[in-house]
């Protein structure tokens, strides 16, 4: 708990009696690699802020799989968009190693805005942290190679990148895993 309030205060002041309220409607949880948080198909009703592990957040096709988001400790993740609106989520969401987390359901945060203090901006700071993400995801496929945005995830997340399937990984950086190889390989040899 101690973790996502350091996260929020980053952006806002919590008072301890709208911190009371907060934590009244977050439910910590864990679970194993491989576990399904939402499928394709669902409404997503839970926004995750991950303590410990790594998620992916990915799409199915009839021949792939494509990850649009990993998820590490101390972030935020969920199928955003069905989180919002209440419809369908197109995205699966699993867990790539075993994880705890604390979520909130989409009734208990609208009903958060209304009973603390810090509540609109809450909201404001959550929309506006989850654009910035997304925003930075953009023009790092823009703006930077595939060599460069691998890089900068290894030297973000060193410990769990290890632990990622190749597949996930060079899904999320936009390349095939045989791309990633060659990637790893010619950073090897420049070492």
């Amino acid at each position: 708990m101690n973790a996502l309030r350091t996260y929020l205060e980053q952006h806002l002041t919590i008072s301890d009696t709208d911190w009371q309220i907060i934590t009244q409607r977050l439910t910590p949880s864990e679970c194993p690699k491989g576990t399904k948080l939402t499928k394709a198909g669902r409404v997503e009703d839970r926004l995750y802020f991950i303590l410990d592990g790594a998620f992916r957040l990915y799409f199915e096709t009839e021949s792939k799989e494509t990850t649009l988001d990993i998820g590490f400790a101390h972030s935020l993740i969920s199928s955003y968009s069905s989180y919002i609106t209440r419809r369908p989520s197109d995205f699966n969401l699993e867990a790539l190693t075993a994880c705890r987390f604390m979520s909130i359901r989409h009734a208990d945060l609208l009903e958060m805005y209304g009973l603390t203090d810090c509540g609109q901006e809450l909201g404001r700071i959550l929309t506006e942290q989850i654009y910035l993400y997304f925003s930075s995801r953009e023009n790092a496929f823009l703006l930077r190679s595939p060599t460069e945005r691998y890089l900068d995830l290894f030297k973000e997340q060193p410990r769990l990148i290890k632990e990622i399937p190749l597949k996930h990984l060079a899904s999320y950086i936009g390349v095939t895993p045989q791309a990633l190889s060659r990637i790893r390989a010619r950073i090897v040899q420049t070492d």
